[in-house]
């Protein structure tokens, strides 16, 4: 029996890397969705034998991919890209599918969603499966959470933590992408360095897991192989670890459906010397003495902290705010933040359309 599936974010670079895979191991694509880059779409569409495609920036077909949403049912959703704005496709597939898998390696609808997204899918009785590396991680050993005393996830460091020398006044825009273990994009990479991805990771656990967010923190894994530890009430501890390649956690949701060939995994991944962690203790990165105030924002909150992190993004790569400036400019907006109650997907969308308006790079 064929299984439709469909990939939303088609051509970044996870999608191009699980549409890669399925044609190699003979597994059809249902449908595929990207945003501008319409002659990549159109390219992976003819290579990949693929029938249905949308370019969402279009305003006609991002309308014909909704109707087209609401028609058909899927075996498995990817949903790779477009940050927050995938919200109103998933709310559309939550209504029309049951015992589907959504697989999202997109922390922003996670954590705009909130609990109000998860109980959703649940209701649904579809199967989320998180593709970031440390909630997949997480997922990988199936808690439950009156069984969790703490949860750590892991930063790899970035580019500038293990440096101890180095002034990060004086580093340059070059060196801020230059991530040592993952190939990541320009924001991610930024998030990465000063370890604001920390802050939205943990975030997107507490929405994923439901979990007490007081529980949450992370440690320093310099090989990024670790990506979790789970301390349970009992005293023992469940450590999740793997290689830096995200074909690990993409080719996962496609194992419930097909039977795949195992993963050939590199020996030397098991060298005691990957498994070292560290504590976060380095004063020169500013979230570190805000982190338990980051902590205590509730979910309207940290929806506006992710656009004013985009805004601080975007005037740090126009060189209208110094990279070392970038955490105080998040921290004295959003200290001014009231929080706001959200009840609906609706109400989610509306209220991150609101904050893109005061919050437009234009007005800064």
């Amino acid at each position: 029996m064929n299984k439709k599936i469909l990939i939303i974010g088609s051509t970044g670079k996870l999608g191009s890397k699980i549409l890669t895979y399925t044609h190699k191991n003979k597994i059809r694509i249902t449908c595929i969705v990207g945003f501008k880059n319409k002659s990549k779409l159109l390219i992976q569409k003819t290579r990949y034998n693929i029938k249905n495609s949308f370019l969402i920036s279009n305003i006609t077909e991002k309308e014909n991919f909704k109707i087209y949403l609401k028609k058909n049912k899927f075996d498995l959703v990817y949903f790779l890209d477009f940050g927050s704005n995938s919200l109103e496709y998933l709310n559309i597939f939550n209504k029309n599918n049951k015992n589907s898998i959504v697989a999202i390696a997109n922390k922003e609808m996670l954590i705009a969603g909130g609990d109000i997204l998860i109980n959703q899918i649940n209701l649904s009785k579809n199967t989320l499966i998180p593709l970031d590396s440390e909630h997949f991680s997480i997922f990988n050993c199936n808690i439950e959470n009156k069984d969790i005393n703490k949860i750590f996830i892991t930063a790899s460091g970035g580019p500038f933590y293990f440096n101890k020398k180095l002034d990060l006044k004086k580093v340059s825009f070059k060196q801020v992408i230059s991530h040592p273990k993952w190939n990541m994009g320009i924001n991610n990479s930024i998030d990465s360095s000063n370890f604001f991805n920390k802050i939205l990771e943990i975030y997107e656990l507490r929405s994923i897991y439901q979990i007490d967010i007081k529980k949450v923190s992370f440690l320093l894994s310099r090989s990024a192989y670790i990506h979790s530890i789970i301390i349970y009430n009992s005293g023992s501890i469940s450590i999740n670890c793997f290689e830096n390649d995200m074909l690990i956690t993409l080719r996962r949701p496609l194992e419930f459906l097909f039977n795949l060939k195992p993963y050939n995994y590199k020996k030397q991944f098991l060298s005691l010397s990957n498994l070292k962690l560290e504590e976060f203790n380095d004063t020169r990165f500013k979230l570190y003495k805000h982190f338990k105030f980051l902590l205590s924002l509730n979910h309207s909150q940290q929806i506006e902290l992710m656009i004013i992190n985009n805004l601080a993004q975007k005037k740090y790569i126009n060189g209208t705010l110094e990279y070392n400036d970038i955490v105080d400019f998040i921290i004295e907006k959003v200290k001014h933040s009231k929080p706001k109650k959200l009840n609906s997907i609706k109400q989610i969308l509306s209220y991150i359309e609101k904050l893109r308006i005061i919050y437009d790079e234009k007005n800064f």
